[in-house]
């Protein structure tokens, strides 16, 4: 008992120390922030094996992803790569991998690390929606070559050194570096991407270069890649199916579902990406090396949508048919306008990320590792995406009787002198910014104290600033030409039939072919000239309004910006021993975090509440004349415990029992410091607003596994995993009370709030195995199967988490005499993309997504040991992206890609 006292003090000493540091954060042995020795050998099993590698080595449950060879990463894209780990699945855009989600848990809950440090973000820059790209936390890989990238490694449990911030997994994807293969290395590649829906090919060449010098002292690297897409895709939309009560045609029916609307789109884009790294590495000696990198990314997205919408309105419809469920599938809509509409972006993002890292073998027993980085992220919409309606009086049917995703939509042809008249007119769209400064402090110390062997303590600093500014067409010009109270007609030079033959071959139903469409440049400049102008019953609103900006973008003056800081400090304590003949390990640890948020932006403020002349007990509300500032601050701390306990049953199978807490923080876009007042019936008062003073989300999570490594190269797992999640936000009204100078009023204000709990448990099952025993040539074989399985369960609801469904993957690969051929099949099952809308006058169910199926496929032939051909295939089956409501025959999206086809060469030097 006495050799115990010198232990816990020294280890309280050691506490005490590491919580008296005042730099910031960690790395650990297998910690997402650490660099993971790369062997200089190529191809599909070699890759494997060092993922496979990764996974078994590591004292939390990882997986992992390894490149092929030097610019060379298994997908065309790195969230393609991700979706083929156990757990992981994927959200599309353009049918392209964009965003992560992990055992269940959507994009916002997961992090994403570029060599352990935080990525600005600021999503898809091409976003046509009415508020644009929102900007959050969630990462938008898109803008990632995979030329550029060296590896990816899947963290699904928590240590105290690993950052915080994510319940669902910490991502860290690695970028290579000179010092990975030394030496002079260079590696480029050419390859024609062939898209099926545009029938058009498009370039794409990436190239490193990469050399050490000085007795491989000195090394700098270079990395260049250059993407470019001319894409199509394909959609019938219905924005949602709302319940009614209204009378239809005369006749109550009850509670009705109600399509809102139905639109077809068609979307041609042009993406172009360029993107390059420079590393340098100095190792002045062998104890010391200081890396210094910057990437840069630039990716700009020029788009044009042609669109056939339909508006409904329950006051419109005649004969109305409905199904079982009492949904609304056939209807003729009378004393209607049948329109046209055209959408033209022309949208940028730049990410912009910097680092210095000194790595430092202090002494034998003492390693140390200082890290400063930095990254910027912004969207430009540039003019802003345009958004025009033209149309005609008209009636149209819309009939969907048969079930089918597409419907049949009649409506009476354009006639000899019809002519097409002016309607919504206006220019939207959003700047983001996002800047990210982080420094961190890692050390590790190795000990002879019995079973505990290493200690690992650091900090971390990060500071964090989204801004975020909207703008749109100053009112009332976006709206003036629809309301006015005769039509303004448009001269028919302005439009071309649009041809829209073989829309959505692959999607059941029988969609509109053709509709007139426009370039919405030249109608503005139609509805500027000034003779139009004055057709109009209020010209001078127009007139002033187009002295000032046109349809350009006016800046909201409500603005806002979040700025947030975290200070964190962490220690873990690695042990390890025997059992009865078995080697285990356990890492325990604590993490402590604190957090200050600070949102700050421009409203419109409620200065005072006056009292009605004429109504009693109703009040007007008197607001400034000008915008004023506002700034809410927020602060919070954690304490994040973890435990990672390993045993080797036999060399080869390894049991795994995790244990931790781990926190999201709320989106930034949540944060807003503004808040809308109203007025009214003083017993009444109600405004909404967000929320600045959100709490986190916080997860106990439970995980345990078992890996058996049976053969080189080949393994079998199984794992459970539970999440129980407090703070999970819901839209709550929260009685608030205003002292104003005419006295104090009680106001109802709906705003997100921490409100709800969440549990979710789900396993996960994986093999890979390899066909090496097998006789030539079928020993080049090899397969990889994975499945997970999750489900969920709300305080709130009896709903799914959005983004939480089974996945499942099937991978079949052979390698031999450099010959590579890999077929990859994916499922993610049906999963809840967005809540149901319960109050208001539009309430909806849920909105969900369908199964989702895709095959791809990949080869390569080395033809000697400079030169590879290779070739891709996406897609190859065209699946349909759909996206229903509650019931399935109310489909909301039915979306086509289309089947990609590439075909490259490679020489490495």
């Amino acid at each position: 008992m006495q050799a115990g006292t010198p232990k816990l003090a020294y280890l309280s000493l050691l506490v005490a120390c590491n919580l008296g540091l005042a730099m910031p954060v960690a790395g650990q042995e297998q910690s997402a922030g650490q660099d993971v020795e790369v062997i200089s050998v190529k191809g599909i099993k070699s890759s494997l094996i060092r993922a496979m590698d990764i996974k078994r080595e590591s004292t939390n449950v990882v997986d992992a992803i390894s490149a092929e060879d030097i610019g060379k990463f298994p997908d065309q894209n790195v969230a393609e790569s991700l979706q083929r780990i156990t757990g992981v699945s994927i959200d599309r855009e353009g049918g392209e991998g964009q965003l992560v989600t992990v055992r269940g848990m959507g994009p916002e809950f997961n992090s994403v690390l570029l060599n352990g440090r935080m990525l600005a973000t600021v999503g898809d820059p091409s976003s046509m929606n009415w508020d644009g790209t929102p900007g959050g936390r969630a990462f938008s890989f898109d803008i990632l070559p995979t030329e550029l990238i060296n590896g990816a490694e899947v963290h699904k449990t928590q240590s105290a050194a690993v950052q915080e911030g994510a319940i669902g997994a910490t991502i860290n994807i690695t970028t290579m570096r000179p010092f990975d293969n030394k030496g002079f290395q260079a590696v480029a590649s050419v390859k024609a991407m062939y898209d099926d829906m545009t029938g058009k090919t498009k370039p794409q060449l990436s190239g490193v270069v990469s050399n050490t010098f000085n007795d491989d002292k000195l090394g700098v690297l270079l990395s260049f890649a250059s993407y470019q897409r001319e894409s199509r895709y394909e959609e019938a939309n219905t924005a949602y199916y709302f319940k009614i009560t209204d009378p239809l045609d005369g006749q109550d029916y009850g509670q009705v579902y109600f399509p809102r609307n139905y639109d077809q789109i068609v979307q041609n884009e042009d993406r172009e990406r360029t993107s390059g790294t420079l590393v340098v590495q100095f190792a002045p000696h062998d104890d010391l090396t200081i890396t210094a990198d910057y990437m840069h990314s630039n990716y700009d997205v020029s788009g044009r949508q042609d669109i056939y919408p339909s508006w409904f309105t329950p006051d419109n419809v005649r004969n109305p048919e409905l199904d079982a469920n009492n949904t609304l599938v056939y209807a003729d809509f009378v004393d209607v306008y049948v329109e046209s509409m055209a959408r033209q972006s022309d949208a940028s993002s730049t990410l912009d990320a910097y680092g210095v890292n000194i790595d430092w073998q202090v002494n034998e027993y003492w390693h140390s590792e200082l890290d400063v980085s930095g990254s910027k992220a912004e969207s430009d919409p540039g003019k802003g995406w345009s958004d025009v309606v033209v149309g005609r009086p008209g009636e149209f049917s819309y009939d969907r009787r048969q079930g089918q995703q597409v419907p049949t939509m009649t409506f009476d042809p354009l006639k000899a002198g019809d002519s097409l008249t002016a309607g919504w007119t206006s220019l939207q769209g959003t700047e983001l910014d996002d800047e990210v400064f982080a420094v961190k402090f890692d050390n590790s110390l190795v000990v002879e104290l019995g079973p505990l062997v290493e200690v690992n303590f650091g900090a971390q600093y990060t500071d964090r600033t989204l801004g975020k500014v909207y703008g749109e067409t100053e009112g009332p010009l976006s709206w003036i030409f629809a309301d006015n109270s005769t039509r303004i007609p448009l001269p028919e030079t302005l439009f071309r039939l649009f041809d829209a033959d073989g829309f959505l071959s692959g999607a059941s139903g029988t969609p509109v072919n053709q509709w007139p469409t426009f370039n919405t440049d030249e109608i503005m400049a139609y509805l500027s000239r000034d003779e139009v102008i004055a057709m109009l019953d209020d010209p001078e609103a127009a007139r002033a309004v187009m002295s000032r900006n046109g349809f350009g973008r006016v800046l909201d003056q409500s603005a806002y910006e979040v700025n947030e800081e975290v200070t964190a400090f962490y220690t873990d304590f690695n042990f390890e021993g025997e059992l009865n003949g078995m080697f285990w390990n356990m890492v325990a640890g604590l993490r402590y975090v604190d957090t200050t948020s600070t949102s700050s932006g421009k409203q419109i403020a409620l200065l005072d509440l006056q009292p009605s002349q004429n109504e009693p007990n109703k009040v007007f509300a008197v607001y400034s004349d000008d915008y004023v500032p506002v700034e809410i601050s927020n602060s919070y701390q954690d304490w994040l415990p973890s435990l990672n306990a390993n045993m080797n049953f036999t060399d080869d199978l390894i049991g795994r029992l995790a244990w931790s807490k781990s926190i999201t923080r709320p989106e930034l876009n949540e944060m807003s410091p503004l808040t809308s007042y109203g007025d009214g019936q003083i017993d009444g008062l109600s405004g909404s607003g967000s929320n600045p003073l959100l709490a986190p989300y916080t997860s106990k999570n439970l995980d345990l596994s078992l890996e058996w490594y049976y053969d080189e190269g080949s393994y079998v797992a199984l794992a459970y995993f539970n999440k129980d999640i407090d703070g999970y936000l819901g839209t709550s009204v929260v009685p608030e009370t205003l002292v104003l100078p005419s006295g104090s009023y009680n106001y109802e204000i709906s705003r997100p709030v921490n409100e709800n709990n969440t549990e979710v448990d789900g396993y996960e099952f994986a093999v890979q195995h390899m066909f090496s025993s097998l006789p030539e040539p079928f020993d080049g074989l090899g397969v990889i199967f994975n499945l997970t399985k999750v489900d969920s369960q709300s305080s709130e609801d009896n709903l799914p988490l959005i983004g939480l469904g089974d996945s499942q993957n099937l991978i079949l690969f052979y390698e031999k005499d450099g010959f590579q051929l890999r077929l990859a099949y994916n499922n993610r099952a049906r999963f809840l993309q967005t809540k149901p809308v319960t109050s208001g006058s539009r309430q909806r169910d849920g909105h969900y997504v369908d199964d989702y199926k895709q095959l791809d496929v990949s080869g390569s032939y080395d033809i000697d040991e400079t030169w590879t051909v290779f070739f891709e295939g996406i897609n190859l089956t065209n699946e349909l992206t759909v996206k229903s409501a509650e019931y399935a025959n109310q489909t909301l999206q039915v979306i086509e890609t289309g089947p990609r086809y590439a075909l490259g060469l490679r020489a490495k030097f």
